[in-house]
Order: structure tokens, then sequence, then C-alpha cells
């Protein structure tokens, strides 16, 4: 499977819908939102499989240290 990193969750839904009007097929797993990052598969004509993603860039706070 390969991925592509898009800019937010609409690419991502466009993306996805792209595939299933041009000969693909869309959501072959359930999508995935985990609030920083969202994703949905789906299939190429050719069944190759994608993976069609958004990830917060926000920078994250560090790990407190013990």
């Amino acid at each position: 499977m390969l991925s592509l990193a898009l800019h937010n969750h609409d690419e991502v839904d466009a993306m996805n819908r792209a595939a299933a009007i041009h000969g693909g097929q869309a959501d072959v797993n359930p999508a995935e939102d985990m609030g920083f990052m969202y994703t949905r598969d789906l299939a190429d004509p050719d069944g190759h499989m994608w993976a069609a993603l958004w990830i917060d860039s926000a920078p994250t706070p560090p790990v407190a240290q013990n």
C-alpha cells in the first residue's frame, strides 16, 4: 500500500470520491479519524491500494521525563 499525505480532511474525502468515480474502489477499509490523523483507503482501477491521509502538523508538547 502506498500512502499520500494531503492538506486536510476535505482533500482526503475528495481523493476517495475520485477513486470511485474513475473506476476504482472507495473505502476498501473503514475510514479512521483519530483527531490528529484522518485516513481513508482506496484502490485504483488496477487494484493498487492507496491510503489518503491527513496528519495534524501542529507541534505536540514534549513528553515529561522522570
